[in-house]
């Protein structure tokens, strides 16, 4: 029971110290969220983004839809960053926020933050309000604007056939009007265009039928007109001008080169994560406008950006602009390797790393770069003779050299005697940790080997060992009588020598050889 108590606090200490030694920092990892001021709004109403970052550095790409946004990229800094977004129509607003894959967003020990955090916003329509009482309008229907009467009030239009004045001087249309056969608002009426001229033979200052009718002579007809809708200036003709005098995309480039004559163009964008792009178009003529549509949802792949003029005529000419967003691999590193040391956790789009050295005065560095005829530049990995930290810098630059990704590591040169502790310490602790091994293996096996083996094998063994012993023990009792009897003879030979007896020295060892015969035929063996 004992043994068996003392080798499970063996595998206890043994797991405690494995377990020490293998035990890494657990952390919190970082992240960030997405609020809003408000999630039930109004069409144009304006709201407050929130984004949130918990332990998270780095860029936040933005997009939403159906609104408009003031950025569309925040920076954290384990802070919050706001963005105003103004709804534009009614339905749902998703506002959806993403690391950004160029620049990344990582916590403070470096590890990537990943995933979409999203908002939902509810959007409403505005409720129109009733102005009341304006229930009148224009009831020149189909044959002119200019002889509608307001029946907002609750009197009837006056009837009366009104006074005039001669007149003789030449006038012009106002506008596209209608001329009267009388001063009744449902008389017969016809069209002229603005500036045409007429000839006006009566003036009048009643109001008759809500209008102040004047009359004019076209054609060599007499017509009626309303005095505001002809003037004694004449109009200048509308202008039908309808080309652009520039047209641009920030950033990027038109193909072929803008010309007023040319309607069609092309963009190619690589990995454009806004959701809208900036469009300039500018009229030859400043009467005419401009109105630019498809450039507030810009996504993968072909989109149609429309830029329409009008001209003060009403005539249109539309330009079309076909951006092609493409998804292309970030510029960065596809590999990066250091000649004698170990550089962990490499990825292209992590631009920050950390190693130790010591022995050296310059870093051996292989950087590759990920995009064909992209250039590399190393800055720092060179006389490194100071212990401490020195900052290596490497730049790669795009072919066309607009884009530059730079990549930094902080080596740190560590003096010889701390190098050396610290390999005397890992020693140590691994020399501990094998001997406790060894040890609970031994115990192991010793345990295996005794309930292996019965008592009766052991007694064998011993039995066996003991028989050899006896014999051997035995030859060495007769060798030493038989010494002690030559002793004798030797003795017995003296004294014979002394009495004057002279044998022979081989009677001696006859008769000496005859006595060990006999002994030895008195052995265990003997037959």
């Amino acid at each position: 029971m004992k043994k068996s108590k003392i080798i499970n606090l063996l595998f206890v200490a043994l797991t405690i110290i494995i377990l020490c030694g293998l035990a890494s920092k657990i952390y919190a990892a970082g992240s960030f969220s997405v609020s809003t001021s408000s999630n039930n709004i109004n069409v144009g109403d304006t709201i407050t983004v929130y984004i949130k970052g918990n332990d998270a550095y780095g860029k936040v790409d933005i997009k939403a839809n159906n609104a408009t946004l003031s950025a569309t990229t925040v920076f954290l800094q384990n802070d919050t960053k706001t963005v105003t977004l103004t709804a534009r129509n009614s339905g749902t607003i998703t506002i959806e926020a993403t690391p950004s894959e160029s620049y990344g967003l990582g916590d403070s020990d470096e590890n990537p933050i990943e995933g979409t955090q999203k908002a939902i916003v509810t959007v409403k329509e505005n409720t129109p309000t009733n102005p009341g009482g304006q229930t009148g309008g224009n009831n020149g229907g189909s044959t002119g604007g200019n002889t509608g009467t307001n029946n907002g009030g609750s009197s009837k239009p006056t009837v009366t056939e009104p006074k005039f004045t001669s007149a003789s001087k030449t006038v012009y249309a106002t506008g596209d009007i209608n001329l009267r056969s009388s001063w009744s608002t449902s008389s017969s009426a016809t069209k002229v265009a603005k500036g045409t001229e007429l000839r006006l033979t009566g003036t009048s200052n009643e109001k008759v039928n809500g209008y102040v009718w004047y009359r004019v002579t076209y054609n060599g007809q007499i017509k009626y007109v309303a005095r505001d809708l002809i003037t004694e200036t004449k109009p200048e003709d509308k202008s039908n001008n309808v080309n652009l005098k520039a047209l641009a995309i920030e950033g990027v480039e038109l193909t072929p080169a803008f010309s007023a004559d040319v309607t069609e163009y092309s963009v190619k964008l690589a990995n454009y994560k806004e959701t809208s792009i900036k469009v300039t178009a500018e009229a030859e003529d400043s009467k005419s406008t401009v109105k630019i549509e498809g450039n507030e949802e810009i996504k993968l792949g072909e989109n149609v950006i429309s830029v329409t003029v009008t001209a003060e005529d009403g005539t249109t000419k539309v330009y079309k602009i076909t951006v092609t967003n493409e998804e292309k691999e970030a510029l960065g590193l596809s590999s990066l390797t250091i000649k004698g040391i170990e550089l962990k956790d490499f990825q292209p789009s992590k631009f920050n790393y950390e190693i130790e050295f010591r022995d050296l005065e310059q870093l051996e560095i292989e950087a590759i770069a990920n995009q064909e005829g992209a250039t590399v530049e190393i800055i720092g990995n060179e006389n490194l003779t100071q212990i401490g930290e020195h900052i290596v810098t490497i730049m790669v630059t795009s072919a066309d050299g607009e884009e530059i990704a730079t990549y930094t590591i902080t080596a740190t040169k560590l003096a010889v005697e701390e190098a050396k502790k610290e390999i005397d310490i890992k020693a140590i602790l691994i020399s501990a940790v094998i001997a406790i091994v060894i040890l609970v293996i031994i115990i192991i096996l010793v345990i295996k080997y005794v309930k292996g083996n019965n008592t009766s094998g052991i007694d064998y063994v011993y039995n066996d060992n003991l028989e050899e012993n006896e014999e051997s023990q035995n030859e060495i009792e007769k060798n030493d009588e038989v010494e002690k009897e030559k002793q004798e003879d030797i003795k017995e030979f003296d004294e014979k020598k002394k009495e004057d007896k002279k044998p022979t020295i081989d009677d001696l060892y006859a008769d000496y050889d005859d006595k060990t015969a006999k002994k030895r035929g008195k052995g265990r063996h003997s037959k």
